[in-house]
């Protein structure tokens, strides 16, 4: 009963997620075409689009009859039919010829019965919401865990949470023609259908289709997705069944009792490798990536896991992707063959076409990582995208414990991890080669030992060194008891540290010892950060983004500093 409830709200906040934005505006669009006024207009939207994501959903995945069938077809089947329908906006003549000719309107009135049956064309908002109905495909995480984990086991139930998930879309969006209707209703030069209003909208129309028909929209989902400060995907997530797998991925380590990694079972035709298992593969760190090829936050991840496996797997560093297909077409080896190519991936790929490992794994998202140590215990597991820099610095840390000597270099670039707002504070790193806003005396020099001093003042982005320092390109090296202070504007405030032995450092937050009361960070306990290797330290965490904060770190001989980056 959660599950269903979870499903009709996550449909309702489906509305704000970066792959749908976009087609807002053909949303309103179709609802205001030619009648401003005419109310039921995003009715037959909204209802034609919902019948037509079910019928999608249930032909692409609970079917194999698409199998061989390229996955770029039905989009550009949508594509192009919005492209056509911003045409007939464009030129509203033509369409109606075009409608006598073939005797479409009057099917589309008998389909609707004699309440729709007046002076104006229904076809064009049936067509609209059909052709969006494969568009709107499951970029909710309860969507794809419903199509995923339930589905295959229980289709009349995962029937129930598709309609529950459906209905609470529509809801949203026949609001969202309604009252755009009604907005646009307002502006009495809008109901020309050759007037500059409707030309715009038909040229809206035109290039949402073209960007749907060439994939670009996905770009436009990336670019929303960085650039937003929502997290659609962790409010949308609420929603599913607790399991073993909701954890923080803000720790490195966030399996509080590491168990034995489960056998891969059910897998087929390796790309990039020979078969291989998680008993032969002991004695190696081990990334087990569950993702499939179509799916955007995968696509948007998978740069990130081959940068970390070209960096360490010389180091003993392993990634097996386990793809498992959400839709039909996805179970095709030469489909996904394809798509590796094309995404330029390098290490092994094997086809999980039944769910076995998936399964096997109790996972339920794409993309959907499980981090293995030397010995086979499962250490950290990360669902969706996002907290890349926490993911690298638990598989150097799996890698160190395993015996491999490490540099300082990220593969990663650790600003990758957090979202970015308006002031927030750049990242910033302490090495002399690429430092930046150090006000602090004497100016950074490549030397073995300088003493440095605060100004009077730090400014906003502005930091500072106090005591011995010994230079580096990418660090600083604290010897004696030394300090450093920042003055920043964040919600979160992140630095990497490394030390030889495990040490402790004191932490104050506005000259008073950093607690959860002032916005301590998950790393800081009772004004203090435990400092056990070279990894991200989270050692501010605000309710909310603040400008002005000055922190300050009071370091043992021997840590060493190399950057420091921040979150909103």
């Amino acid at each position: 009963m959660f599950l269903l409830f979870g499903a009709f709200v996550a449909g309702m906040l489906t509305v704000l997620a970066p792959c749908v934005l976009p087609l807002l505006p053909i949303i309103i669009g179709g609802s205001v075409s030619g009648n401003v006024r005419d109310r039921k207009r995003p009715i037959i939207i909204a209802i034609s689009l919902a019948v037509s994501l079910i019928f999608f959903t249930l032909l692409l995945k609970a079917t194999t009859l698409f199998i061989n069938v390229p996955p770029q077809i039905i989009t550009y089947i949508s594509g192009g039919i919005i492209v056509a329908l911003g045409l007939f906006v464009l030129f509203p003549t033509a369409y109606a010829k075009l409608l006598i000719w073939t005797g479409l309107e009057q099917r589309s009135q008998k389909l609707l019965g004699k309440s729709f049956q007046n002076k104006q064309s229904y076809i064009g908002p049936i067509i609209t919401g059909a052709a969006l109905g494969p568009v709107f495909s499951s970029c909710s995480p309860v969507y794809a865990y419903i199509l995923a984990t339930v589905l295959p086991v229980n289709f009349g139930q995962a029937l129930a949470y598709i309609i529950a998930y459906v209905a609470g879309l529509t809801i949203v969006l026949l609001a969202v023609g309604y009252y755009g209707q009604q907005f646009v209703g307002r502006i009495k030069f809008a109901a020309d259908p050759k007037g500059l209003f409707q030309r715009v909208l038909a040229i809206i129309f035109i290039i949402v289709g073209v960007l749907v028909f060439s994939g670009y929209d996905k770009q436009f989902q990336t670019w929303v997705s960085q650039h937003t400060p929502f997290n659609f995907d962790a409010l949308s997530s609420n929603f599913l069944p607790d399991s073993k797998n909701k954890v923080d991925s803000s720790k490195l380590f966030n399996v509080a009792t590491p168990y034995p990694a489960p056998e891969l079972v059910g897998t087929t035709d390796w790309i990039n490798s020979d078969p291989l298992t998680i008993a032969k593969l002991k004695g190696k760190v081990v990334m087990l990536d569950f993702w499939t090829y179509s799916c955007i936050n995968c696509i948007r991840n998978n740069p990130y896991i081959e940068k970390w496996y070209q960096a360490y797997k010389d180091d003993g560093f392993v990634v097996v992707a386990v793809h498992a297909p959400e839709f039909a077409f996805e179970k095709n080896p030469v489909n996904v063959r394809k798509a590796v190519k094309e995404q330029k991936l390098s290490y092994p790929v094997t086809l999980d076409n039944d769910f076995s490992t998936w399964n096997a794994y109790d996972n339920r998202s794409w993309p959907a990582s499980y981090l293995i140590d030397a010995s086979g215990q499962v250490r950290r597991i990360h669902e969706g995208e996002g907290a890349y820099a926490e993911s690298e610095q638990a598989i150097r840390q799996l890698l160190q414990d395993n015996g491999a000597k490490l540099d300082s270099k990220m593969a990663v670039d650790i600003q990758a991890a957090v979202p970015i707002s308006a002031g927030q504070t750049p990242e910033t790193y302490i090495g002399y080669r690429r430092a930046s806003n150090y006000a602090g005396q004497p100016a950074l020099a490549k030397a073995p030992l300088q003493t440095f001093g605060y100004p009077a003042e730090l400014k906003v982005n502005q930091w500072a060194l106090s005591g011995s320092w010994e230079g580096a390109p990418d660090k600083a090296t604290a010897r004696g008891n030394s300090k450093l202070q920042f003055k920043f504007a964040a919600k979160e405030l992140y630095v990497v540290l490394g030390s030889a032995s495990k040490v402790t450092a004191k932490v104050t937050i506005d000259g008073q010892p950093a607690t959860a009361s002032n916005g301590a960070g998950p790393d800081v306990k009772d004004g203090v950060v435990t400092i056990d290797g070279n990894r991200l330290y989270r050692l501010v965490s605000f309710p909310s983004f603040k400008s002005g904060s000055q922190l300050e770190l009071s370091l043992p001989d021997g840590v060493e500093v190399n950057a420091f980056t921040f979150g909103s």
